[in-house]
């Protein structure tokens, strides 16, 4: 699913296993006396700009470019791939919702103070933090967030409520002033370089989190670069560390979090076939000298929530080396990473264009054999088949294995 990454230093899993131990929030009362709450009202408004700069024409941080393409194209700020959370569906009973709401993997957790409002008098409530990781497909390309070409995951936190405060909306914790630190960018820099979008949906651009916001249930987030050429790009797949501000006198915790250096056994999935899904579709060619074959996939989903469909027609050859359509189509359940036995077929009885009507016999699909299908990146299909055209005269026929490569990617957005 991946290629090795750069990034695994030597300790990162003694470093990791010790951050994994979880943290057990508190309690819930009032603030200890002393310096009053900052104000986070300037903070909060800089940030409203940056995450919706249309609503300001003198915005001159955020790239119009970046916000109003001339055509959809991929977001240059993206913190991880667009296909990355396309394997399941919004669904209470796969706990997505439409982030994980159980971290996985190696997990940095912290408790952490928010603040609360009981009636006049300032309160403060204790949440647990988590920041994990989710795998990813990666091709191995060099990319904006994937500079050196290695795994990749997304990066999320999660804000977990104590179960007696669980849903409790006349008191609860609001959300606090968040800020990374990473290489050169350093907190309460200057120019703002330490500010990270948090979205509560994946594969945005705008969306995030304001400052004092209410924290009702329990949420995961993503971690997101803002779109503004002003602001810090921050590589979430390296080393961060992260800090929370409820606004009181030591009010701030910080996670570090180091190299994001996945195991076959910390993180199963970077190490699988990914999951099919519509990134998926487009066009494949086999990269052997001479080869003139092809094979184009489109992956739809069913309107079933559960179920999504993929059809595939491979241009080939028969024995005499015209060319010779198989086509190839099956429905199988959303988080598959592979098909077996597909049925493949391939058409009789037909004309150029359809001009003038075929003559009798009528159309008829004939059965051709199978194909098993898996794609192990964003950029590799595998399959192996077996078949024979025994309606056809020197038609293909035959059986083996084959691993093709993706041809190209459609503005930007193709899995990667």
């Amino acid at each position: 699913m991946s290629v090795p990454s750069k990034r695994i230093v030597a300790g990162t899993l003694l470093l990791a296993s010790a951050l994994a131990l979880p943290a057990i929030a508190a309690d819930r009362g009032p603030v200890l006396a002393g310096a009053p709450r900052a104000d986070f009202s300037s903070v909060q408004a800089h940030r409203a700009v940056l995450a919706a700069p249309r609503a300001t024409a003198t915005s001159a941080t955020v790239s119009a470019a970046a916000v109003t393409p001339n055509e959809l194209t991929a977001s240059s700020y993206r913190a991880y791939p667009a296909s990355c959370f396309s394997d399941t569906l919004p669904s209470v009973a796969n706990s997505i919702q439409p982030l994980p709401v159980s971290p996985s993997g190696t997990l940095y957790s912290r408790t952490v103070t928010l603040y609360e409002k009981n009636g006049t008098q300032d309160s403060s409530e204790d949440v647990t933090v988590t920041i994990f990781r989710v795998a990813c497909s990666s091709s191995g390309d060099t990319l904006s967030y994937n500079p050196d070409g290695g795994y990749v995951g997304a990066t999320l936190m999660r804000i977990q409520r104590q179960a007696q405060y669980e849903g409790d909306s006349q008191l609860y914790p609001q959300f606090p002033d968040i800020r990374i630190a990473q290489g050169s960018i350093a907190f309460d820099n200057a120019n703002f370089t330490d500010y990270v979008r948090v979205a509560t949906e994946p594969n945005t651009v705008l969306a995030d989190t304001s400052i004092g916001s209410a924290i009702v249930n329990s949420t995961t987030y993503v971690l997101e670069n803002y779109a503004s050429p002003s602001l810090g790009f921050f590589y979430f797949n390296n080393a961060f560390t992260i800090r929370f501000d409820n606004g009181y006198q030591n009010g701030r915790v910080t996670i570090s979090v180091p190299d994001y250096a996945p195991t076959a056994q910390t993180y199963p999935a970077a190490y699988a076939p990914m999951a099919i899904n519509g990134y998926l579709s487009g066009a494949w060619y086999d990269p052997s000298a001479g080869s003139r074959e092809g094979l184009v996939t489109q992956v739809l989903d069913n309107g079933d929530g559960a179920t999504r469909t993929l059809f595939a027609t491979w241009y080939t050859y028969d024995q005499l080396g015209l060319p010779f359509w198989l086509v190839a189509q099956g429905s199988f359940p959303i988080g598959s990473t592979q098909l077996t036995n597909v049925q493949v077929l391939y058409a009789t009885g037909s004309s150029f264009a359809a001009q003038p009507p075929p003559p009798s016999p009528a159309v008829k699909a004939n059965v051709w054999g199978t194909i098993n299908v898996s794609f192990t990146d964003c950029q590799t299909i595998k399959f192996s088949y077996n078949g024979s055209a025994g309606t056809v005269s020197g038609g293909p026929q035959g059986n083996g294995q084959r691993t093709w490569k993706r041809l190209g990617v459609i503005n930007s957005l193709a899995c990667q």
